[in-house]
């Protein structure tokens, strides 16, 4: 008997950032009701469909593999609370996973704990939303529900079975909706026509801790003596708060030219706050590995700033680049006799965490232990914040946030974008500044003189071992081209062009690309063959794409890809099957394998690992035919790709040293692309060059053995 079909849906989606909420609930409303960027906030969005009135909550997400113990209260509250945004409840509840995001035991912890702050009861009205159907490409949601293994086939029976797939590809399509609201007309009838109800004692004891919070933040302003510190989504001036101990006997007063280091993740806006410091645009937003540095005249005074690279916000310290952990520590070496002040920017539309927090610590510590003395806050869009005061916020946020502050002498102001022209954020700023200076007896921040020594003398360590391997380096490649006469006969066997000089070029060059996610390889690929011919969605499905390069056919063939730490055990086998699919999407075989890495993450032994056992899929003889190719050269700055590979130690250097000493860098990002990629195509000839065979073709019996 089909179930009865409502007049209205109120449905509440919840899942970890990035799942794809957003373009869900976009997608079953029909039109632009919620938009990317990440908040702490529920957010709702309603319109008629196909005749009901439709009402859908988005919810806050979590970090995929975060215990609910590193959440937010603020956030626990706003996912709690998205079922009172529909009252008298949601008929049903979409928990929406990404497909093609490798799904752990800790991710289903993860999602086991946020759902239940709904209740246990919760499960009976939940459904999983799998988005980027188009990542399965042929295959069926229910073979990759049965490849990802235990965790995964958990949570949809936990669901009752009940799941559905979004392709993103295919929007038009809006019979994905209208199956989907069959499916929630039938999880009502299931659960006897009744909508999910949450327990109001629940309720009740959110709203009781929203009242203590409120008081404890009036409280908080009260005893910051009443200053304002919040800025409102229609204006006002920002006012710097925090307690600041009285200025020492040996203040030397108000300095006519102050200097300050800036630090903090990417994205947190620290270019934004340094632009506002020197009076123009003078930082721009694009991250690179090196510090900067500016200065301006403002409010009468002299304003030194130095921008330090950011790290993730969740990046363990073991993950951040030898060279970025050099910069930050060289950051206060800038100035002759140190900053006056550390500014850390954090987000505010961001929730911080207990991964933030250890982040900021772990990164902040690498000035040495008396830095916190010399550091205060500044929240990056207080305008995100709406009507709530700062204190509210902080209240929220929980002991993370309250640990922070307290380390930095509950120093902080706001920062409101929309109020940068009139100079008020910059002069509470300042104010703020020199009370740092004043309880630090009027005294800059130094490092340990030790410490900033061995920085500099490992620098310049790296400094002449990158010398000495790009010295080496080009050495190899013009042997292989004076030797290159020697290869002719053999060439002359394969489809080549005969024109003069070295080395002889292949008419057709077959290339694969393989490396784990973020490394870019869609952006490699779009390089190499001039056009956009690569998209960045996810696919577990190997890509193939072909073009005319300088006047020769160039096929590329993007790899399926894994977590950059990931062994191959954790692997999905639909993973393992299109990696060594690969090759055969190029037949006879390719010219060469390029093992994308990407220069703006750190290359860990797990790394290494994860990609010998991935590479060595296609067999152990692959090694002859692999160069590494480094992409995002432009965060390097001035700094040569030899350097890191010096700078990140023995794994990096192992893996280029198993290729043969064979690499190359590309920008990616429209400079010096050309050159770069007739650079690379010549890399390719002369190892084709040194291949006997041409291109690379496995014993199928050892492939099929793996």
């Amino acid at each position: 008997m089909a179930a009865r079909k409502m007049s209205d849906i109120r449905v509440v989606m919840l899942g970890f950032r990035d799942a794809g909420k957003s373009s869900a609930g976009n997608f079953i409303l029909g039109g632009q009701h919620f938009h990317c960027r990440t908040t702490v906030q529920r957010v709702k969005g309603e319109g008629d469909v196909a005749g009901r009135l439709v009402t859908v909550i988005k919810a806050p997400g979590w970090g995929r593999e975060q215990p609910l113990k590193d959440t937010s209260e603020l956030m626990k509250e706003e996912i709690t609370l998205s079922v009172s945004l529909c009252p008298p409840g949601p008929h049903s509840v979409l928990l929406v996973m990404r497909a093609g995001m490798r799904f752990t035991e800790t991710s289903r912890r993860a999602a086991q704990e946020h759902v239940e702050l709904l209740g246990d009861r919760v499960w009976s009205h939940t459904t999983v939303l799998f988005t980027h159907g188009d990542w399965l490409g042929e295959r069926s949601i229910k073979e990759y529900i049965d490849s990802e293994g235990k965790a995964l086939q958990w949570l949809v029976e936990k669901c009752g079975n009940r799941y559905h797939v979004f392709n993103s590809e295919d929007e038009a399509n809006k019979a994905q909706v209208s199956e989907l609201f069959k499916k929630i007309d039938e999880t009502v009838a299931g659960n006897g026509g009744h909508h999910y109800e949450i327990d109001a004692m629940t309720l009740k004891a959110i709203e009781e801790r929203k009242t203590r919070e409120k008081m404890r933040a009036e409280q908080m302003k009260s005893k910051l003596g009443g200053q304002r510190g919040y800025l409102s989504s229609t204006g006002g001036d920002a006012k710097p708060v925090g307690r600041t101990k009285p200025a020492s006997r040996h203040s030397t007063g108000v300095s006519k030219e102050l200097k300050m280091v800036l630090l903090g993740h990417t994205d947190a806006g620290k270019s934004s706050v340094g632009n506002s410091l020197v009076g123009r645009e003078a930082f721009d937003s694009e991250n690179t590995v090196q510090s900067v540095k500016d200065q301006g005249g403002v409010a009468g005074r002299k304003v030194t700033v130095v921008i330090t690279p950011g790290w993730g916000r969740e990046q363990r310290l073991s993950d951040t680049p030898e060279l970025i952990r050099q910069e930050i520590m060289h950051s206060v070496s800038h100035f002759d006799e140190g900053p006056h002040a550390l500014v850390l920017v954090l987000h505010v539309e961001k929730t911080f965490t207990e991964l933030n927090r250890s982040a900021v610590q772990d990164h902040m510590d690498l000035l040495g232990a008396g830095v916190w003395d010399h550091t205060l806050v500044v929240f990056n869009c207080g305008d995100g914040l709406k009507d709530a005061f700062i204190e509210q916020y902080i209240e929220r946020e929980g002991k993370p946030l309250h640990w922070l502050l307290e380390k930095c002498g509950n120093r902080y102001c706001i920062l409101n974008n929309k109020n940068r022209p009139d100079g008020s954020f910059v002069k509470d700023l300042l104010e703020v500044v020199d009370r740092v200076v004043a309880e630090n007896g009027g005294c800059h921040y130094e490092m340990e003189k030790g410490v900033l020594q061995e920085v500099e003398q490992k620098r310049r360590g790296e400094v002449e071992r990158a010398k000495e391997r790009k010295e080496k380096v080009i050495k190899q490649w013009k042997g292989l081209a004076d030797s290159d006469d020697e290869m002719c006969e053999s060439l002359k066997k394969m489809n080549t062009s005969d024109k003069p000089g070295s080395p002889r070029l292949l008419r057709e060059l077959r290339i694969m690309l393989l490396g784990y996610k973020g490394a870019g390889k869609t952006a490699a690929g779009n390089t190499i063959l001039g056009s956009e011919a690569f998209h960045t969605r996810q696919s577990v499905q190997s890509v193939k794409k072909e073009a005319r390069v300088a006047g020769r056919l160039v096929t590329v063939v993007r790899a399926s890809d894994w977590q950059k730490e990931q062994l191959l055990t954790d692997t999905p086998e639909l993973t393992k099957q299109e990696i060594t699919l690969g090759l055969s999407m190029c037949p006879p075989g390719p010219h060469a394998i390029l093992l994308v890495v990407s220069v703006r993450l750190k290359f860990t032994e797990a790394s290494r690992r994860a990609m010998q056992e991935h590479l060595e899929l296609l067999s152990e003889k692959v090694w002859s035919h692999c160069m590494v190719l480094f992409t995002c050269e432009h965060w390097l700055g001035d700094i040569t790709v030899e350097q890191y590979i010096e700078s990140e130690g023995k794994p990096l250097q192992w893996l280029t040293e198993r290729c043969g000493n064979r690499y190359h860098v590309l920008n990616c990002n429209g400079k010096d692309e050309c050159r770069q990629v007739t650079e690379l195509l010549e890399k390719i000839d002369h190892m084709v060059s040194r291949n006997n065979s041409g291109h690379f073709e496995p014993d199928s019996r050892e492939v099929e053995s793996r």
